[in-house]
Formats: C-alpha cells, sequence, structure tokens
C-alpha cells in the first residue's frame, strides 16, 4: 500500500511540474525567443519613429494634418502592419503636435454614421454637416521587409521598416526613415 502511494505521489509531482505556468509580465521589457518580429520590435521601431517624426522642421505650421496610408508587409512573416502604425499614431496624437485624420477604417465608419443620420431619425439640427471635414496635408506610408539567412548552426534575420511622408498639395516626399533591427540565433542540442 505504501508503494502504491509513493508512486501516485511521484505521478502527481510530475504532473504538476509539466502544468503550464502563466504570468503577468511588463508589456515595455525587452522579450527575445526567437528570430520573429515581436512586441519589443514594435516598441522600438514606434518610438524610433515617433522621435524621428516630432523632431522633424519638415511640418511647418502648427499641428500639422496627417493620415496614415498603408504599409506593405513585404517578409515572410504575417505582421500585422497597422499595428505598428496604430502605436505611432497614438503616440503622435498624445504629443499633440500633430492633428492626425481618420484613414479607411475611421472613414469607413464615419461613412455608416452620415448614413444613418441621412435616414431622416436623426433632427437635422443635430446632424453633422457635409463638407466640414479637414483635409490632411501629409500622408505617410511605408514597406516593411526581411532578408534572413542561414548557414550551419547559425540564422540571422534582418528587418527594415521605412517610412515616407508626402506633402499632399506638391507630392514632395518632405521626410523619410529607416528603422533596422538584426537578430540571430544560434541551433541548440535539440535543434531550433
Amino acid at each position: 500500500m505504501n508503494t502504491r502511494f509513493a508512486l501516485s505521489a511521484c505521478a502527481l509531482a510530475l504532473l504538476g511540474s509539466c502544468a503550464t505556468e502563466v504570468t503577468y509580465e511588463d508589456p515595455e521589457g525587452v522579450e527575445i525567443l526567437s528570430t520573429d518580429f515581436n512586441y519589443t520590435d514594435l516598441q522600438g521601431i514606434a518610438m524610433e519613429m515617433t522621435e524621428s517624426f516630432t523632431g522633424a522642421s519638415a511640418w511647418g505650421g502648427n499641428q500639422p494634418r496627417i493620415v496614415f496610408g498603408g504599409v506593405d508587409n513585404r517578409t515572410n512573416q504575417h505582421i500585422d502592419t497597422q499595428n505598428i502604425t496604430d502605436t505611432i499614431s497614438t503616440a503622435l496624437i498624445q504629443s499633440q503636435k500633430f492633428s492626425v485624420m481618420a484613414s479607411d477604417a475611421g472613414i469607413a465608419e464615419m461613412d455608416k454614421e452620415l448614413a444613418y443620420q441621412g435616414t431622416g431619425v436623426v433632427d437635422t439640427a443635430a446632424a453633422a454637416e457635409l463638407g466640414r471635414q479637414l483635409g490632411a496635408e501629409y500622408v505617410f506610408y511605408g514597406r516593411f521587409t526581411t532578408i534572413a539567412a542561414a548557414g550551419g548552426d547559425v540564422r540571422s534575420v534582418f528587418y527594415k521598416f521605412t517610412l515616407n511622408a508626402v506633402n499632399v498639395q506638391t507630392r514632395q516626399i518632405v521626410w523619410a526613415d529607416e528603422k533596422q533591427i538584426r537578430k540571430r540565433s544560434e541551433k541548440g542540442t535539440f535543434g531550433w
């Protein structure tokens, strides 16, 4: 009976040690689990681009009106580039140095609301007046690319995030910047 109890206790201890442990982490802390793009990379790109925007003298005027266009994901990973521009946009709004205009998703939501207001169920005195929206002075667009290489027990991935700002009236690119990230991993005893 004691032997059976001891074996059962050992089995339970082994199963307990195999259980998944979940903890909260600092969202701004650095974490590198692989050469894949991660949230630390996203934060680094957003912070560097925001500092570059706010420090540039290309904007003129008080609170220039900007809108974020698309950022092409030309990597071999599924990376939500909208997540990167959302983080940059939030930082720029909070800086109070830029007036950020709604992009495609925001315009689609405004169109729904304007259509609803035009159904006749909204008091015309309280409805939005058409033709009063502000146009963007600058449009931001860019690319996200990678170059990967592997040889022997080493894998290396180079990421490049490029963002440009074009003046809507003149078509001139008035600002451009890049953030580069390079990651390297070495094969462990049991593989990648």
